[in-house]
């Protein structure tokens, strides 16, 4: 048994290290397609290609892994029907599923490694990949001035070169703006001719000029003048050879800190996610809280002491009793996770007092009818309400009344838009913190269904397996886009669609599993023949039997 196991997991072995890399290699090149004009002409070295290559690869295995089992398991069971070898296992007394196991504890083992990257690396790679990402497109174009276009790319100066000669030095007809003293174009230079060359490894540029002048514009303070008013000065100066020095430090590749970038999901693992998630849903219950206590604000009336606090708001909101001495403290508490608001937190800590008198106050009113004053408005609304207003004032009093049901639709519409907000971020990084579980196990669910569909259809190579994967990667694929939509919208929960995908491939594995082990011919015309004569004769049973 122990050959056996060995034969099986060495057939495996090198159809899946063979297709992960071809399957992180075409997912790459079709990631960094959609970034191919932000890498044109920026004069990127290849050690900066190498490590955001290197990096992004690594986010691409959580997708790459299921794929590369799928393929790998198809070819590998395929290739031993085809030549007889599983026939031979199943003569020998061994059945489909302990010829499955070794595999199926080796793909095991991948899936653990999976989540592991999922959780720890992928995120760090992420953070480093998308920080270089954007340094890359906030990096300016490589140098290169082109004939008869003004130049801007170097800070404080224009330049237009009408002809340049083939020898990529030579240059004719220069005309340079300079504005290092931010007055316009106050201080121009021309030349009939020149060189232009970088030097210290391109750390700067060279301009030798030739017969030229430069001409200045410049204001002179008079003395005499109390207010400080000057004269304009105009200065020419002629040269036959003079030469500039410009700094192309600006075009160097500037690196952004990784913290600016570490709160994003995709950089966080599931712990930080979930401190992320628990920290929105203080900020929720913060706003339910604030839109409750100024509820007496809104109504002055009938509704000012009705609005009490919803049920099971008081039990919700939980601030920590925390003594907080110094910033220290104040950034230890925030990375502890038990200051997830400020303002809002701070509000919330004062809840059961302002409950309690809120409770007070409904409370006397209640139980000793004791009157309360009410606004001009109120006073307005029970006149007119019992005819005690003339006509003419009507208009002035629901005109009030009007705004301020204005202000208040205005004021909850806010609060619902920030709730919103608030929980499709929470499903956000709920859908992330399942994902990595999900896409770790999709291994074993891909293993399922390609293993015995390989010992069904018994072909190997890269045929009928790699066409058979690419329709239920496909699907995959589909299933997960759509499920990611739909808890983003909150159509769906977020745990519910993160395990969609599984959930919907799942049932197609069991099936081929119990197909295989009978030996089914799913994919042979025989079989559905055989099938639907099976039905047809059913039928005409049971045809005669209802008209008998």
């Amino acid at each position: 048994m122990k050959k056996i196991d060995k034969l099986v997991i060495k057939s495996f072995v090198g159809p899946f290290l063979l297709t992960f890399v071809v399957v992180v290699f075409i997912l790459l090149t079709q990631y960094m397609l959609k970034y191919f004009d932000d890498f044109v002409g920026k004069g990127l070295g290849a050690e900066v290609f190498a490590e955001l290559l290197f990096y992004f690869s690594i986010n691409m295995t959580p997708v790459a892994l299921p794929l590369a089992v799928l393929l790998s398991s198809l070819m590998t069971f395929g290739n031993l029907g085809e030549h007889f070898e599983l026939t031979a296992i199943k003569g020998a007394g061994i059945s489909l599923t302990r010829a499955l196991r070794p595999l199926f504890f080796f793909v095991t083992l991948i899936s653990i490694v999976a989540f592991l990257s999922n959780n720890f690396v992928v995120p760090k790679a992420n953070l480093k990949a998308y920080s270089l990402l954007y340094d890359i497109k906030q990096k300016k174009p490589a140098l290169d001035i082109q004939e008869g276009v003004f130049y801007g790319g170097i800070p404080n100066f224009k330049i237009k070169i009408n002809k340049k000669f083939p020898d990529g030095e030579t240059i004719k007809d220069v005309i340079i703006y300079d504005h290092s003293t931010g007055l316009g174009n106050r201080d121009v230079i021309l030349a009939d001719s020149g060189k232009m060359y970088t030097i210290q490894n391109d750390r700067y540029l060279m301009l030798e000029l030739f017969k030229g002048n430069r001409y200045s514009e410049t204001t002179k303070l008079l003395a005499s003048s109390s207010q400080g008013t000057g004269s304009e000065q105009f200065v020419r100066n002629n040269f036959d050879t003079t030469k500039m020095i410009f700094d192309l430090a600006s075009f160097d590749l500037q690196r952004t800190k990784e913290e600016y970038f570490a709160s994003h999901r995709r950089m966080q693992t599931m712990e930080q996610l979930s401190r992320s998630i628990d920290s929105m849903q203080y900020e929720k219950l913060a706003i339910k809280y604030d839109a409750f206590a100024g509820s007496t604000n809104f109504y002055n009336y009938h509704l000012r002491y009705d609005s009490l606090m919803p049920e099971g708001l008081e039990e919700q909101i939980v601030v920590p009793e925390v003594e907080i001495d110094s910033v220290d403290s104040v950034e230890n508490v925030r990375q502890g996770g038990l200051l997830s608001m400020e303002s809002s937190a701070i509000k919330a800590g004062n809840l059961k007092r302002q409950r309690q008198q809120i409770q007070e106050n409904v409370d006397d009113i209640v139980h000793t009818k004791k009157k309360y004053q009410v606004t001009e408005i109120d006073t307005a609304l029970i006149a007119l309400a019992e005819g005690e207003i003339e006509e003419k004032e009507k208009t002035g009093i629901v005109s009030k009344a009007l705004n301020q049901s204005r202000t208040i639709k205005n004021t909850l519409q806010i609060n619902v838009q920030k709730l919103r907000r608030l929980e499709s971020e929470i499903h956000k990084n709920t859908y992330e913190s399942y994902k990595k579980v999900t896409q770790a196990l999709s291994c074993l669910i891909m293993f399922l269904i390609g293993a015995p569909l390989g010992a069904i259809i018994k072909r190997g190579g890269l045929g009928v397996p790699v066409l058979i994967s690419v329709c239920f990667f496909i699907a995959f694929y589909v299933v997960t886009e759509m499920s990611r939509k739909w808890a983003e919208e909150l159509v769906m929960s977020a745990e519910m669609a993160v395990w969609l995908p599984n959930l919907v491939l799942l049932p197609f594995g069991i099936i081929f599993l119990i197909q295989a082990r009978l030996d089914a011919r799913l994919l042979e015309g025989d079989f559905y023949r055989v099938l639907f004569d099976q039905l047809w004769g059913h039928w005409k049973k049971l045809s005669k039997k209802s008209a008998g």
